[in-house]
């Protein structure tokens, strides 16, 4: 029979799974925005027992991106235009800081590894090769790494996690940008730029097309929401939308 630590340790790798899984389908929007979120679904899903599987809710429940309604159970947090542009709003602030303080103080390590963060997100591509109607979860991976490494070198532990949560409620706004019509954007080239940009320590540039970068993401995805909720209402009216 397993120890006890080994049984704990079994517990927490089952925990992390479950976390690692649930908030990876969310973040990519393999489970949509208010989607419910049943238990005995994700068991079957996953392939663990109820346990972690709670135990993932209650954490994603803390971190916003799971909802916890009294008599309904478990739902994925929904999206609005005032969460995306107050989250977007703050990440440019959160950044601009952030990756000031990197430039500055960033060396030749830092700037190694963001070399080596855009050459493998340029590698990958935005769409699921298996799915053209979702984002590519090896392309969210690199594209959360490059940017991590923009702001790698700023030496503030406390502003690094409120980067990283914020950048991760925001991925969810990216998947659906990408899953959304419109023009196709140059991602690659625009990663290109604000990498040159950081590299040459063009402080002003490399802030401003950070924002730029990702105010186009809340600019398409703004229009996006604004459709799908012109066309709800046009259908609630029992009217169909414009071809």
């Amino acid at each position: 029979m397993p120890s006890s630590p080994a049984r704990s340790s079994a517990a927490q790798t089952l925990n992390a799974s479950a976390l690692s899984q649930l908030r990876s389908d969310i973040i990519t929007c393999r489970l949509m925005p208010n989607e419910r979120l049943r238990v005995e679904a994700l068991r079957e899903r996953y392939g663990m027992g109820t346990s972690p599987i709670r135990e993932a809710l209650m954490r994603l429940e803390a971190e916003g991106l799971v909802e916890l309604e009294q008599n309904k159970g478990f739902r994925v947090s929904e999206v609005s235009q005032a969460n995306l542009l107050d989250l977007m709003n703050s990440r440019v602030e959160i950044e601009t800081i952030a990756l000031r303080w990197s430039l500055e103080k960033g060396g030749v390590a830092w700037e190694a590894n963001l070399l080596s963060a855009f050459h493998r997100l340029s590698r990958q591509k935005k769409v699921d090769p298996t799915n053209p109607d979702a984002i590519s979860e090896a392309w969210s991976r690199e594209h959360s790494d490059f940017h991590a490494a923009l702001v790698s070198a700023c030496a503030s532990p406390t502003l690094m996690a409120i980067r990283a949560r914020l950048f991760e409620q925001a991925d969810r706004y990216v998947a659906l940008s990408i899953m959304s019509s419109g023009p196709l954007r140059d991602d690659v080239t625009e990663h290109k730029q604000l990498m040159r940009a950081a590299l040459n320590r063009e402080i002003d540039k490399a802030l401003e097309l950070n924002r730029l970068h990702i105010t186009r993401t809340r600019d398409k995805v703004a229009a996006s929401l604004a459709a799908s909720h012109s066309e709800a209402g046009l259908q609630s009216a029992g009217r169909k939308p414009a071809k």
